[in-house]
Formats: C-alpha cells, sequence, structure tokens
C-alpha cells in the first residue's frame, strides 16, 4: 500500500527580530539668557586743552578811551601821581588836580589802569611780593654793616706813665728831626715810648681819656655787603669832613610793611571803646578833668579802699591831721 509521504509544510520566513529602538540621548540644553539692556555710551569728555599763558597785548585794549585819556593812563604809571600825570598828559595845570580825581574815580580808567600796570609789571618782571621783600630787607638791615664806629685806645693809654706813645716810625722821624736841628740824641724825649697801637682798648686808668677811648669811623667794603645791607645802601659821596654813606629810609619801608600787614588800627578795623577810655580817664583822674567830689552829700560814706574811684588823700576818714 502505498503510503503518503507527510507534505512539506512550506518553510517559514525567519522571523524578524526588531531591537527596540534606541532612547534618544537627552542633550542638555542650557536656559537661555534674558537679553542684557542696551548700556548707554557715555559721552566722551572733549579733551582738556592747556590754558594759553597771557601775553601782554601788542597795544593797549581799547576801552573807549580818549586820547587824552590814554596818555594820562600812561603817565599815572610812571610815578602815581595823579596830578603830575594830569598835567604831563597835557590837562590844564589849573584844573590837573580835579580832572586827575576824576579820570580814577571813572571804572573803564580804572581798568585801563588796571591792565596797563599788569602789562608793566609783565614786561619788567617786578611783582608785589618782590616789593615787599626788598621793604622788608631795608627794616632788617643792619646799619653797622655799612659804617661802624670803633673805640680803640688813645695816644696815652699805653705809654709808659701814661705819656705819649709814637708809632716805630713817628718816633724814628721825630729822633731825625731832632738831630738835625741839632740837638743831642742823649737828651731826645721818648715821651711814652713806641709801640702805640690804635687797635688797642683803652685803658681803664688813663687820666687822658678817663678809659674811654677814641672813636673812629670805619666805612665797609661795599663789594662784600649782605642781601639786607645792599637794600639798605643809597650809595656814597665825597663831603669836605669825608666819605658820606646814605641809606634809604627805614622808617618809611616800615611804614609800608605795617600798611601792608594790616597792623595800623584802621587797617586791623579795630575800634577803641569810647566807655571803657572815658571810664579809664575818671579813674585816672584826667581826660576830661571830671573827678568824684571829696565828701559828697549826697552819699553817706565816701568810698575807700584800692577799688576806689577817688584818691585816698582826699577821702576824709575823721583822723586828726
Amino acid at each position: 500500500m502505498a503510503t503518503r509521504k507527510p507534505a512539506k509544510k512550506p518553510a517559514l520566513a525567519p522571523k524578524k527580530t526588531t531591537k527596540p529602538a534606541a532612547a534618544p540621548k537627552k542633550v542638555a540644553v542650557a536656559p537661555a539668557r534674558k537679553k542684557a539692556p542696551p548700556v548707554k555710551a557715555k559721552p566722551k569728555k572733549p579733551a582738556r586743552q592747556a590754558r594759553p599763558i597771557p601775553t601782554a597785548p601788542a597795544e593797549p585794549p581799547q576801552l573807549g578811551l580818549t586820547d587824552l585819556q590814554q596818555r594820562f593812563v600812561d603817565e599815572y604809571l610812571v610815578d602815581l601821581n595823579g596830578t603830575q600825570a594830569a598835567i604831563r598828559a597835557g590837562y590844564s595845570p589849573d584844573t590837573a588836580r580835579q580832572m586827575a580825581s576824576e579820570n580814577l574815580s571813572k571804572p573803564y580808567i580804572q581798568v585801563a589802569i588796571a591792565e596797563a600796570r599788569l602789562r608793566q609789571q609783565q614786561r619788567t618782571h617786578i611783582e608785589a611780593d618782590r616789593v615787599v621783600l626788598e621793604a622788608w630787607n631795608i627794616v632788617f638791615a643792619d646799619p653797622r654793616e655799612l659804617v661802624q664806629v670803633k673805640v680803640g685806645c688813645c695816644r696815652h693809654c699805653w705809654g709808659e706813665g701814661f705819656k705819649f706813645q709814637r708809632t716805630i716810625g713817628e718816633f724814628n722821624h721825630d729822633r731825625e728831626q731832632f738831630a738835625l736841628k741839632g740837638g743831642n740824641l742823649a737828651e731826645f724825649d721818648e715821651k711814652g715810648g713806641i709801640g702805640f697801637d690804635p687797635l688797642k682798648p683803652p685803658h681803664p686808668a688813663c687820666p687822658d681819656c678817663g678809659g674811654d677811648g677814641n672813636p673812629r669811623t670805619v666805612l665797609a667794603d661795599t663789594r662784600h655787603l649782605s642781601g639786607s645791607a645792599r637794600a639798605l645802601y643809597a650809595g656814597a659821596k665825597m663831603t669836605k669832613y669825608g666819605i658820606e654813606i646814605a641809606m634809604h629810609d627805614k622808617g618809611a619801608a616800615m611804614e609800608k610793611l605795617f600798611k601792608h600787614l594790616g597792623l595800623y588800627e584802621k587797617d586791623n578795623q579795630q575800634k577803641t571803646d569810647p566807655l571803657a577810655a572815658l571810664l579809664h580817664s575818671i579813674a585816672n583822674g584826667n581826660g576830661n578833668g571830671f573827678r568824684p567830689v571829696a565828701n559828697d552829700p549826697e552819699t553817706p560814706e565816701a568810698p575807700t579802699g584800692p577799688n576806689s574811684l577817688m584818691p585816698r588823700e582826699d577821702v576824709d576818714d575823721g583822723r586828726p591831721g
């Protein structure tokens, strides 16, 4: 019997194995930054420019001055004398003082003078500090740097027996003259001997000068003066009595310094208390002549003591005499 062969099963296609899809990788995302507000640009400062050095203008500024007023300004700078400046400028001598006062009171002329003086200082390099320093040197200069009075011994101070003393040259000259006249040298009077030196100090027991000696004037060499002495020195001249040294006025220089420093009462704005001055004059019994009355009937007892306004000799203490 025929046997049936089993039918072949159809081959199955291989199962597709699908791998699970890989999970997507997480990517770290930075949080979005907030936009910063726009920065306002600071305005740039303009570059600093160097200040120009003021220079004196070649011509005076035009301030509305007339030619006559401009000449007055120029002449006023010469000696700061308003009247003389007005005369030199061309004003009538009869009205020069009045016109100078009017010109100096006008503001635009004051400005012109101030600017002209500034230009003058720039040209001459003269400043207020230099003038004050010169006055300071004059005030504090020592006049002995220019002229000295030295005292030395007299002819008798150091002579033998306080007799007249000669120098060596004088002694030889007198001896020769004595011999020429036929004198016997053995009889020559040597007096106080030789060795006189005027630089020696006086002898305190000298009977001729009494120990005071003889003064002499010594002038300094002006080539070797200090700064203050040079400021004080005003020149020299030859007179019939010898060389005379001239000096600047220390009092005038001191007054200028006092005004500059404000040492005067009006400059320092100091005022005297009139009440205090009156009480002071009453207490001293002088001034306007007002004095308390002794034994005033309106006063039962007269004041006494150191604080009393009445002098003690005017008080009646009841004692006799």
